[in-house]
């Protein structure tokens, strides 16, 4: 499996299907590390141990010709770069998936593979964007958790993936961050739940209304 994906939802993907038993290779450009690493250590070595590291410099004929070898030896490829991102370094999903069969393919981005402004979102924006909202006693909005549309998004992106593997593969699976934030947020899919905080900063979640 190749890792290409940065921050936390590619990764926590890539983390659970490693832990299913995917042998996983985490690919970087040398010109642009996964921002995680410029974080606390814990976060990044606890969604990333146990896998293979490549670094590659991808404005080089040689380290784009190491990426497409890479590329063609995985059956599963998750990533979360816009799709002319990767296009330019020679990966296309569409050609990839149809060089040879049951291979997976997962798209993570902000707002979905057409979205035509390719708009890139972070946890808590897209979590905004998707409704997923808490309320506070005031009755104004608040984030419901700490990036949430992250790790949902890492978790239904690695299901996804793993129904498709299971399923004979030959998916792209295109996975919005909004998108799942707008699932998770649908009408009656749980109660809603006022939040304070107190005079220490923790946020504390206060019953169902």
């Amino acid at each position: 499996m190749l890792d290409l994906s940065a921050m936390w939802a590619g990764p926590l993907c890539a983390h659970l299907l490693g832990r299913a038993g995917a042998q996983v290779v985490k690919v970087e450009d040398v010109g642009r590390p996964d921002g995680a690493r410029f974080g606390p250590p814990e976060f990044y070595d606890g969604l990333h141990t146990g896998h293979a590291s490549v670094v590659l410099d991808f404005a080089t004929p040689a380290g784009r010709a190491a990426l497409t070898g890479l590329a063609a030896e995985a059956d599963v490829v998750v990533e979360s770069s816009r799709p002319r991102a990767l296009r330019r370094l020679g990966l296309v999903a569409e050609d990839w998936l149809a060089a040879r069969p049951g291979r997976t393919w997962i798209s993570i981005t902000g707002y979905g593979r057409d979205d035509a402004e390719q708009r890139v979102a972070f946890g808590d924006d897209a979590a905004v964007a998707g409704g997923l909202l808490a309320e506070a006693p005031d009755g104004s909005p608040v984030f419901c958790g700490d990036a949430i549309a992250d790790p949902l998004t890492g978790l239904f992106a690695a299901a996804a993936a793993l129904a498709s593997v299971r399923a004979g593969g030959g998916h792209l699976l295109d996975v919005a961050m909004a998108g799942v934030a707008a699932d998770m947020n649908r009408a009656g899919n749980t109660p809603r739940h006022s939040h304070h905080r107190s005079p220490d900063g923790t946020l504390h979640h206060g019953r169902p209304r």
